[in-house]
């Protein structure tokens, strides 16, 4: 085997970062990818799905793939999709929602119930994916690599005196929602969703411009909304979460020798459960703090109530995942939920 090959982060005066090997002669016959990255460098999944991700496909390559992150996006969050697809990038990790008029299937992840944590709804979603979803063929131009959640979303109060424990608490209420299952939650709960972007939560909460946030205590804290926090109510599951998918062009992937595209692929082994996994430990690393604020388990009749609304979700993406071409949805949730029961038993 040929000598282990080290990687280094460089900053090139072209204004790319550019994942590279210190190894003679690598670099001039390489073969190169352009990462496109919309995430900050203290993201998890940036740093795992994105920084890590491009030295590991480095290493396995053994130098024949150079792997090149542009410092600024070359297109915005919510056109990664079409920015791979029409090769203006080779690669990126793009949020699902936002390409929900292209791919449906995958969608289940951000469903309610089906992320009691990252890494079991990660893993569940790229199994599910591999077996159900991937013969299908929705993503047109590109080739799906990896896909990972985020936890649960739940619900936390910013409001005073909110303490919502069914979703009569939340009528007429301004609530932060983002994936497309969320947003159709608030509205069945009877308030009023508002999608503004992450890095300005923190601005629209001290402005009072939110009553509640669909979050994690992790991001809560990542946003700087912390302080803010008077109240959590708990949904076993999540309401919802925000899902993700690791794509690379088709016709970029067509030119790859086999050998580079086996080095790709043994580096995006495990890479669901690598994801899911770090955007846990982000959940873990404020525990001890949200356990000084107030919080509700719904139980009985209130999470009822609020399944009752959540359900509808299900339902929904079921018929639109038949109408994708997926012969049988139900088959495919429970396939995925029989993957969450095996992952949260280990």
């Amino acid at each position: 085997m040929q000598k282990k090959l080290s990687a280094l982060v460089s900053v090139l005066a072209v204004g790319t970062s550019t994942i590279a090997l210190s190894a003679s002669g690598a670099m001039a016959q390489s073969v190169e990818l352009i990462f496109n990255n919309t995430l900050p460098p203290f993201n998890e999944t940036y740093q795992v799905g994105i920084r890590d991700f491009a030295q590991d496909i480095i290493e396995e390559s053994q130098g024949d793939i150079l792997v090149t992150i542009p410092d600024s996006a070359l297109a915005p969050a919510d056109r990664q999709y079409e920015a791979v697809r029409d090769g203006i990038a080779d690669m990126a990790v793009m949020n699902i929602s936002g390409i929900t008029q292209f791919v449906v299937l995958n969608g289940i992840g951000e469903l309610p119930y089906n992320a009691p944590t990252a890494e079991a709804g990660s893993v569940a979603l790229w199994e599910t994916y591999k077996e159900y979803f991937e013969e299908v063929g929705e993503w047109e131009g590109v080739r799906v690599l990896s896909t990972h959640v985020l936890p649960g979303r739940q619900i936390l109060s910013v409001k005073a005196d909110l303490a919502p424990d069914e979703p009569s608490d939340l009528q007429g209420l301004r609530i932060w929602a983002t994936s497309t299952p969320l947003v159709a939650a608030a509205e069945g709960f009877g308030a009023v969703p508002m999608d503004t972007p992450y890095p300005e939560l923190q601005e629209n909460v001290a402005r009072g411009n939110l009553d509640a946030v669909f979050i994690t205590p992790g991001s809560a804290d990542g946003a700087g909304i912390r302080p803010n926090v008077t109240h959590v109510t708990q949904i076993p599951g999540g309401l919802g979460t925000i899902s993700f998918a690791t794509i690379i062009s088709e016709d970029k992937w067509n030119e790859l020798t086999e050998d580079q595209q086996n080095a790709i692929l043994r580096a995006a082994e495990e890479l669901p459960r690598r994801a899911g996994e770090a955007n846990d430990a982000g959940e873990v690393a404020v525990e001890d703090v949200f356990a000084q604020i107030p919080t509700t388990v719904a139980e009985g009749d209130g999470l009822a109530a609020f399944q009752t609304v959540m359900d509808e979700q299900v339902n929904d993406w079921i018929e639109r995942a038949r109408e994708a071409g997926l012969e049988d949805p139900q088959a495919a949730l429970d396939f995925y939920q029989s993957v969450l029961d095996r992952e949260l038993a280990e």
